[in-house]
């Protein structure tokens, strides 16, 4: 299990008032995937106590309402965090008292809300693909056939992507679609095909590589998946991501790879009184870039904005913002971004055997 701790503005996602109504509780729930929900004062961020998913079960059962508001089926006496409790001691604590969710609450205010997150096996991990964008670079090709069917040694890019992911254990795929999608739903089907399930999350406008991530119901994601863009062909070791993601108790990884590039010309360095310091004939300058693939917890889901543009690297920097904990692995194996002709070109004849 993995403990994630919520504060600040992240508690607003997370908790409901006395006069919501348990209907509206029930979707604060799916979105963020609790089963449990705290309740503040209507009046004030005064915390008045719970409401967890079988205290909504026995109000329903017996013939309650979902209009009603929750403080008709609250619990006003959960167990709490006190002062007494480190915050290296909440996770043994909550293991101890048998809890997944446990408010912290200092002076009649919630100060923090912890959640234990259960975490999956390699072979149990959800991978979402994203495969809406417009591919606008690779026109015409892409006029009237999506980016990842287009293909590559005779089957489209996203089988390619699907496969490797397969081989590696994981059967469970979500493939959001917003251009050209019925060409990728028709295509794909359930997934029975290659061997694998496939749901998908369908976008009514462009929402960029993180905003899809609010579409999804969390109830179908494992804990932590794998996120990818659905033009990357790569031989990414997700055993061996998953695995620096756990360990480093990270709530979210971005892959990344060393990229190497020749400036074509002398570079000069300069002081800033404009004295000459030095130069350097055509050097190599190193970076790391984004490679389009990450590993998520099912906990960085509340920071995802609805209804809006919002692109996976701008959740990293909202994370980093709350304090939350995300890092980096490095890939150096295969990693070709389709999304320019030369690039394609250069699939084409490496998945062919033509180009190392």
């Amino acid at each position: 299990m993995r403990l994630a701790t919520y504060l600040g503005r992240d508690l607003e996602n997370l908790c409901a008032r006395e006069s919501h109504t348990l209907r509206e509780v029930m979707g604060i729930m799916n979105r963020a995937g609790l089963r449990l929900v705290p309740i503040l004062r209507d009046s004030s961020d005064d915390f008045v106590g719970v409401i967890a998913d079988g205290d909504l079960r026995r109000y329903l059962a017996a013939e309650g309402d979902l209009t009603a508001p929750v403080k008709v089926a609250m619990n006003h006496s959960p167990v709490l965090l006190d002062d007494e409790i480190s915050t290296g001691q909440v996770r043994s604590f909550m293991l101890r008292r048998g809890i997944e969710h446990a408010p912290r609450v200092r002076d009649g205010k919630l100060e923090a809300f912890h959640v234990l997150w259960p975490t999956s096996s390699p072979q149990e991990l959800t991978a979402v693909i994203m495969t809406g964008g417009l591919g606008t670079r690779l026109a015409p090709l892409t006029e009237k056939t999506p980016k990842p069917l287009l293909p590559i040694a005779g089957k489209p890019i996203l089988s390619h992507i699907i496969e490797h992911l397969r081989d590696q254990g994981i059967t469970r795929f979500i493939l959001s679609v917003n251009y050209l999608a019925d060409m990728i739903v028709d295509h794909y089907g359930d997934g029975s095909d290659l061997n694998v399930t496939i749901d998908y999350t369908h976008e009514t406008m462009r929402m960029g590589t993180g905003g899809a991530l609010g579409l999804i119901d969390v109830d179908t994601l494992s804990d932590p998946f794998i996120c990818l863009n659905g033009d990357i062909l790569n031989d990414i070791d997700v055993n061996a991501l998953q695995s620096q993601h756990r360990e480093n108790t990270w709530d979210a990884t971005m892959v990344v790879r060393d990229h190497h590039y020749v400036v074509p010309y002398g570079v000069v360095e300069v002081d800033p009184s404009k004295n000459f310091v030095g130069a350097k004939e055509k050097p190599t300058m190193s970076f790391k870039i984004n490679a389009g693939i990450y590993m998520l917890s099912k906990s960085v889901l509340s920071v995802v904005p609805r209804n809006i543009f919002y692109d996976l690297p701008m959740l990293f920097h909202d994370l980093q913002e709350r304090g939350m904990r995300v890092g980096t692995y490095t890939h150096s194996g295969r990693w070709i971004d389709i999304g320019t002709m030369s690039e394609l070109t250069r699939a084409r004849n490496i998945y062919e055997g033509k180009e190392a």
